[in-house]
């Protein structure tokens, strides 16, 4: 039979085991923890670096769109100038026909012609005067908006306004890609001051850059 001392002693014993062993079993589980939260951390650390990537991607991208509208010239300007055909002549621009204006309304005379942008090849243009660029915008717009861009009117009976309407029109491909035996032949136009100017181009871009060298070279007096 065990004493009662050695009993006692068996229990310290046992008690200083179990001790250890649940010491042992919580340094397990504070090492996998540490382990979890390594990993986790980890894990946020790459998602954070992504999605700071693909922000200053956007960032940059959205920055390059917005230089890029910066620098195309204005479709509508009103500097205050009133423009007359004589400041468009005098730059080397050949005057083709003048039409009717009797049905265009608030329109003061308009001009068809060419002129070479930096001496290069012929570009056509269609000039519209008015008394002021407050008329310009509100009574021309939407004649200028029927016959330019891809969608434009190439034929009479789409038009409102008839006269001139085979002088802005060409054969071929239509500017959107299509085919067909007419295409439009101004993508686009600007309303710069009192005039509202159809410029040829092949899309928009080549349009309002052919729009820009012309208004350039009349406002510098430069002539081509």
């Amino acid at each position: 039979m065990n004493s009662p001392r050695s009993q006692q002693s068996f229990e310290v014993h046992r008690a200083q085991l179990s001790q250890r062993a649940l010491n042992n079993l919580n340094l397990k589980t504070i090492r996998s923890n540490r382990k979890n939260d390594a990993g986790k951390l980890f894990v946020s650390l790459l998602l954070l670096g992504f999605l700071l990537t693909v922000l200053t991607s956007a960032c940059s991208e959205t920055s390059d769109t917005n230089d890029e509208q910066s620098q195309q010239f204005p479709k509508i300007t009103d500097t205050g100038r009133l423009f007359t055909a004589e400041d468009f002549l005098s730059i080397g621009f050949k005057q083709s026909k003048e039409y009717d204006v009797a049905e265009l309304t608030a329109a003061i005379s308009a001009i068809y012609g060419f002129w070479k942008p930096g001496g290069g090849e012929s570009v056509d243009y269609e000039i519209r005067f008015y008394t002021s660029h407050d008329d310009a915008v509100t009574k021309g717009t939407f004649f200028a908006n029927e016959v330019t861009g891809p969608d434009g009117a190439v034929s009479d009976k789409d038009v409102t306004w008839k006269e001139g309407t085979r002088d802005r029109r060409t054969s071929g491909f239509t500017s959107n890609g299509g085919g067909g035996s007419l295409a439009v032949k101004y993508a686009d136009y600007i309303i710069h001051s009192n005039i509202i100017m159809l410029c040829q181009g092949r899309d928009k871009d080549q349009s309002l850059e052919r729009c820009e060298s012309i208004i350039n070279a009349v406002t510098e007096g430069t002539p081509s």
